[in-house]
């Protein structure tokens, strides 16, 4: 793999190095893959964004981040205890996966619903109409997709959990760029309501992709009757995912709502370039997740959030940097209405620091504590997110939405911090010694983790 990525793959062994070298290979397979899939949605956001404009764009993101926000709750987080249940054990694999399917398509059927009155209830025309397109291809389709990555990452075979995501965007990147040449050639009008009749067919077929891979590789999913405490589980991961979704996308949900568009497009395409960029750090978690399950204790639980911290923090700290100095590309890659957005970027280029510090607690959290744990320290974000982008996007439109952004992934990783810390400190310390002497730890400081 490494003979054929040299230039990704040299710079991320470099930050997986130390950490294992079974945990090395699957974060350099999801960073390869994700690394390759990023620069696909870069070619598909400029595609878009050249095609739209900022306003069009705004009401694209804004019904997107809606769709988001709703869709974590219908699939009830079916997905995240299918990745915790099979990494333990992978005789689980095809009751998890049959339980996963069954309330992914369900939840997507009342998802459909809802968007159909709550909807017209709440936006306008012009934004309710783009909904059931968004809603099949991200509520249905994007979650199945979803559901097929995790049973990938929790078999083990990150090679397929990396290919999957790629082919998605792959896919979105050939269906953006016939509708590039169609605006271009006069074909269709460059509207978000034409996007979104496209839109949907990428997530499709790379929905049928992963569910035929899923099948062939590991078996089919076994069809049984959904009992109430596998629910009540998946519930923990429902709330926490649609916490995080709330505090990420509710910004841009509330700019499309109140008819700034133009705010929403520029706000919308500055995020949407932290989380391109944020990818590396993404992937180490995909990585490293199951391995989080599967840690001996709160030693081991501390160790390898001590190697995670030691080498991506020299790597995210690039980015942030990297993010304020090039901001001033963006106008010249997506066009001038997309202007404001150099500034919007610099406001939020510490947003990849803050989350590789939530995660790593977060993550531990969840795999030490209980899920319910860290679903409540996101629950609170989102509530500070949703209450700031309230008070200060009438008065400041993205300037609120971003300085909510900011101050709401700060919260969250002093929020996680604490928690873990008030629980492990209660914890026995034995190890201690011979985690210091472990391969990465040496002398460096371990006031990240205690």
């Amino acid at each position: 793999m490494c003979g054929r990525r040299k230039g990704w793959s040299g710079f991320t062994t470099k930050w997986v190095a130390g950490m294992g070298e079974s945990l090395k290979r699957e974060s350099l397979w999801m960073m390869a893959g994700q690394g390759f899939g990023a620069l696909l949605q870069a070619v598909y956001f400029v595609l878009i964004g050249q095609s739209l404009g900022s306003a069009q764009y705004g009401a694209f993101i804004g019904v997107v981040a809606m769709v988001g926000i709703a869709s974590q709750l219908s699939g009830l987080g079916m997905e995240m205890t299918l990745l915790r249940d099979v990494s333990r054990d992978g005789g689980r694999f095809g009751a998890s996966w049959g339980r996963a399917l069954q309330v992914t398509a369900g939840g997507a059927v009342v998802l459909l619903l809802l968007a159909a009155t709550a909807g017209h209830a709440w936006l306008g025309r012009s934004l309710w109409l783009l909904l059931p397109y968004v809603v099949i291809s991200d509520g249905l389709f994007g979650r199945l997709l979803q559901v097929a990555i995790r049973v990938f990452q929790a078999m083990g075979q990150m090679h397929w959990a990396a290919a999957l995501p790629v082919t998605m965007s792959g896919l979105r990147v050939a269906v953006a760029g016939v509708f590039f040449w169609r605006v271009h050639a006069g074909l269709m009008p460059a509207t978000a309501a034409e996007w979104v009749r496209m839109y949907w067919v990428a997530t499709a077929l790379a929905s049928v992709v992963a569910a035929v891979a899923v099948t062939v590789r590991l078996g089919w999913p076994e069809w049984r009757r959904l009992r109430r405490r596998e629910l009540v589980d998946g519930l923990s991961f429902a709330f926490s995912n649609s916490s995080i979704s709330i505090y990420n996308d509710v910004d841009k949900s509330l700019l499309a709502g109140a008819g700034l568009l133009d705010s929403a497009g520029i706000y919308g395409a500055a995020y949407r370039v932290v989380d391109v960029v944020t990818m590396p750090v993404y992937s180490l978690f995909a990585a490293a997740t199951p391995r989080f399950f599967r840690a001996d204790g709160v030693d081991g639980t501390r160790l390898l959030m001590r190697r995670v911290l030691l080498r991506a923090l020299p790597v995210t700290a690039a980015i942030c940097a990297g993010l304020f100095l090039l901001a001033g590309l963006l106008p010249l890659v997506l066009g001038q209405s997309f202007a404001a957005a150099v500034t919007a970027l610099r406001w939020l280029c510490v947003i990849p620091m803050l989350r590789l510090l939530h995660y790593t607690w977060g993550t531990a959290i969840t795999a030490r504590m209980s899920q319910w744990k860290r679903t409540a320290a996101q629950a609170v974000a989102a509530g500070l997110n949703v209450g700031l982008c309230v008070w200060w996007i009438p008065k400041w439109q993205w300037r609120g939405a971003a300085a909510a952004s900011v101050i709401t992934d700060g919260a969250l990783v002093l929020m996680s911090a604490g928690i873990w810390w008030m629980w492990a400190r209660r914890r026995p310390a034995e190890g201690r010694n011979d985690e210091k002497a472990a391969k990465g730890i040496g002398s460096a400081s371990p006031g990240w983790v205690e």
